[in-house]
């Protein structure tokens, strides 16, 4: 079980036929208390403190008074979803080597939703837990609109994208050009490394083509989240 808080993701969540809410925690202190009650009359609702979602999520969460319970999502397997493309002419696959943060996981799920990429794919391991209430609070109901798939090895993923017809595109600062001059037609999968650290050295060599964003040489650093959605813009530019 999870557990999601904040208005966006609580709705977001609420309105996916897929999730499986056990319950919902409402805060005694919302001034909007009686009509929520009645919007979820359905679920199952607890009416506790304040301090409840304190204990719970600590002094820093920004619950806003809202929780639930409920079970993570199921996308079955990546190879499944990676099939059922088969047929596009266009889809967006995101990789993501090593970023922990799940602050950064859950900006990048928001962006990947409203961009329409198909998964975010993570190693098991070094990777932000996909159970974070940080992460989908960050997400903003982005979760529930993108796959998220862990795999064991991310060198062999992307070699299992290539054959399947995938051009494998990795951000990095001393890539072979500007992302807006590489070929971001057609079916893509976009990888991003962790900040700091950018792609582990198999990953960049399973990569097609390795591009960059081109910022200002004086301050060429970007938050990873950031150089996710300025990516995936491109990518929607020129597919548009």
């Amino acid at each position: 079980m999870i557990w999601l808080y904040g208005r966006h993701a609580v709705m977001a969540a609420l309105g996916n036929s897929r999730r499986h809410v056990r319950k919902i925690f409402l805060s005694r202190t919302l001034k909007d208390l009686e009509d929520l009650k009645k919007k979820f009359a359905r679920h199952k609702i607890e009416i506790v403190p304040l301090e409840t979602f304190f204990n719970r999520f600590g002094h820093d969460a920004v619950h806003q008074g809202i929780a639930l319970e409920t079970e993570q999502l199921s996308h079955g397997p990546l190879e499944d979803l990676v099939e059922a493309t088969s047929s596009e002419k266009a889809a967006l696959f995101v990789m993501l080597d090593q970023v922990t943060d799940p602050h950064n996981v859950g900006a990048i799920a928001r962006s990947a939703a409203a961009f329409g990429a198909k998964s975010l794919i993570m190693p098991k391991h070094q990777s932000a837990p996909q159970d974070s209430a940080i992460l989908a609070k960050t997400a903003c109901g982005g979760i529930e609109h993108v796959a998220m798939h862990t795999v064991t090895n991310l060198s062999q993923t992307l070699e299992k994208f290539k054959k399947a017809g995938y051009w494998c595109i990795g951000l990095d600062e001393k890539g072979e050009g500007p992302l807006q001059k590489a070929p971001l037609v057609g079916k893509i999968v976009l990888v991003l490394g962790a900040e700091g650290k950018g792609l582990r050295r198999l990953t960049k060599e399973n990569c097609d083509l390795l591009s960059f964003l081109p910022t200002n040489p004086l301050f060429p650093t970007l938050n990873v989240s950031n150089a996710a959605a300025l990516s995936f813009y491109e990518y929607a530019r020129q597919n548009s």
